[in-house]
């Protein structure tokens, strides 16, 4: 009796072990390590997740997980890697099909290369602009009538006679 359970046992655990293998849908396959590297390059376009196609995990949808267009495109990279054609030209096949928002990033050439330079060139001009003022700041004279400590001065009369209300009021 306890070997016919141990053998049950045994059997259950097999088949639980291969539970994930007996759902998956025929024809369903994971994505290529490098159809995953190649999906970080171009976006997800089911038009509501805006990730990359590799990552893609559709936050706020019914289940967590790549969507069907994402599944989709890592099928399409797939393809394009069994007709042996490099990064570049799957990349190219993807633009053409969708056009330049594809991309993840913008590619560093041609009109796109402005999204790459100008965020330094803002940072360094507002540095500048930063700089130029403060500069100003410290160059600019003194103020007539003040004294090293910035407060302005008081004529001596006026400094003993509210000494002298001073210390009228304090007396009382």
């Amino acid at each position: 009796m306890t070997r016919a359970r141990a053998i049950a046992a045994m059997a259950t655990l097999a088949i639980l072990a291969m539970a994930p293998v007996l759902v998956m849908p025929v024809g369903a396959q994971q994505p290529s390590d490098r159809a995953k590297r190649v999906g970080l390059k171009v976006k997800c376009m089911c038009g509501t997740c805006d990730m990359a196609a590799g990552i893609c995990s559709h936050p706020g949808g019914e289940f967590s997980g790549p969507c069907g267009t994402a599944k989709m495109m890592l099928g399409e990279i797939d393809q394009h890697i069994a007709k042996g054609e490099t990064d570049e030209q799957i990349l190219q096949a993807f633009v053409k099909e969708y056009g330049p928002q594809v991309y993840t990033e913008p590619p560093k050439s041609g009109f796109s290369l402005v999204a790459w330079i100008l965020p330094s060139v803002y940072l360094f001009a507002g540095a500048g602009v930063v700089i130029f003022v403060i500069a100003r700041w410290r160059k600019r004279p003194a103020q007539q009538g003040s004294l090293a400590g910035g407060a302005p001065s008081i004529s001596p009369e006026l400094l003993e006679r509210a000494r002298a209300q001073a210390s009228r009021e304090t007396q009382d």
